[in-house]
């Protein structure tokens, strides 16, 4: 005697499915708000790389800090 694949599914294996659905739901949400935020970080390093090209080597600068604490 063979049953349908409804009548042979036990309420418990509906549950797991449910669960497994609702599991892939939240992991799918879960990624899409890391690969968000990597963009976000992304977006304000590159922000920064820019910055610190604009600036004055590191060298000039320390080097006129020294000189006005050797003045002071």
């Amino acid at each position: 005697m063979e049953s349908s694949g409804s009548e042979s599914e036990s309420p418990m294996t509906h549950r797991v499915q449910s669960l497994s659905a609702t599991t892939d739901t939240r992991g799918k949400h879960r990624i899409q708000a890391e690969l968000k935020r990597l963009e976000q970080e992304a977006r304000f390093l590159m922000e920064e790389l820019g910055q610190l090209e604009g600036m004055d080597k590191a060298s000039a600068s320390c080097k006129e800090m020294l000189r006005q604490r050797i003045r002071d």
